[in-house]
């Protein structure tokens, strides 16, 4: 749908995805279905939602490869630390931060400006600000883990 243009029907299809993960997600604290594997696959997939909308966006000229650059970056980043440290240091939980979420939310807004054409230029400093205020958050939170 990106990669043809089709911003509306693009911006329907992952407002619905959003709600669905948010049920998912409420369902799960509410009946106490919390899991391992749904901690971990819950971020993974916003992650790839999010990184999938952004690349396909940047392939359309319709998002800075810079902004695109470092989202993936700060991802790639996150996921080698947790790599690195669950091999050598053994830690196993690794909790999403308060800027994290907020990261991963104004980066769906931000694609969400791009399909509405709503001051997405404001969005895309909005969402450097975010990634790299949660990039160090991270940075600091992995740091002190490896001590």
């Amino acid at each position: 749908m990106i990669l043809e243009r089709r911003f509306h029907l693009a911006l329907v299809v992952s407002f619905l995805i959003a709600v669905t993960d948010s049920i998912d997600g409420w369902m799960a604290r509410k009946w106490k279905l919390e899991s391992r594997f749904g901690a971990i696959m819950d971020p993974l997939a916003d992650k790839l939602l999010v990184g999938g909308g952004v690349v396909s966006l940047c392939l359309v000229g319709a998002m800075p490869f810079w902004l695109v650059a470092m989202a993936l970056l700060r991802d790639g980043a996150i996921l080698l630390a947790a790599v690195v440290l669950m091999r050598w240091k053994g830690v196993r939980e690794f909790p999403p931060s308060r800027l994290g979420k907020a990261n991963t939310f104004i980066l769906m807004c931000t694609v969400a400006a791009v399909f509405l054409d709503f001051y997405p230029n404001v969005f895309f400093g909005m969402s450097a600000c975010a990634i790299v205020l949660s990039g160090a958050r991270y940075a600091y939170l992995g740091f002190r883990a490896a001590k």
